[in-house]
């Protein structure tokens, strides 16, 4: 089931606050992205229900960005949202049971989560990178084919290992 970018990003705070890890405006951003990259190219579908947009600092899910700026440079705790059964704001996450949106939560959370802000995003704007695509067409959200495609050479180059690795990670939440 797909989410949107506020509860993902609620995902990466709760995982940050078990360890003792804080994240801004930047650092969540940029984690949305690369779970939105991952889940693409790993399981075919995103587990966030908005695409990227291309601004001028990276990638940036546009939902989020006015939830999250009025934060500045601060770290941010959980963004609340309408509980659709009490009526109230709480601080919502991803069900724990969704066990495909935690699989790629933690593990862009253990590849990612220690780095700065201006880090992640000097990754997500690779130079051959989708990104700078977008940017250089003048577009503003940036193509799902191109986030898998570029994401897609990140995994091992040789087809049988690729596959293997594919399957390893989709049997870990199917």
């Amino acid at each position: 089931m797909p989410y949107s970018p506020s509860l993902v990003a609620n995902a990466f705070i709760h995982r940050g606050q078990q360890s003792k890890r804080k994240f801004d405006h930047q650092q969540l951003q940029k984690l949305v992205f690369f779970v939105h990259a991952w889940s693409l190219t790993i399981d075919g579908e995103s587990v966030v229900t908005e695409r990227p947009e291309a601004w001028p600092h990276g990638p940036i899910f546009g939902s989020l960005y006015y939830r999250l700026n009025p934060f500045g440079r601060k770290s941010i705790a959980m963004l609340t949202e309408i509980h659709l059964e009490t009526g109230k704001f709480v601080p919502l996450i991803p069900h724990l049971s969704d066990k495909r949106v935690w699989f790629f939560v933690d593990q862009v959370f253990g590849r990612y989560a220690e780095l700065t802000g201006p880090q992640l995003s000097a990754q997500a704007r690779d130079d051959d990178g989708p990104w700078t695509e977008a940017r250089r067409a003048k577009a503003i959200h940036m193509q799902d084919r191109s986030i898998r495609e570029y994401f897609e050479r990140q995994l091992p180059a040789e087809p049988e290992q690729r596959q293997r690795f594919i399957d390893a990670a989709r049997a870990r939440f199917t």
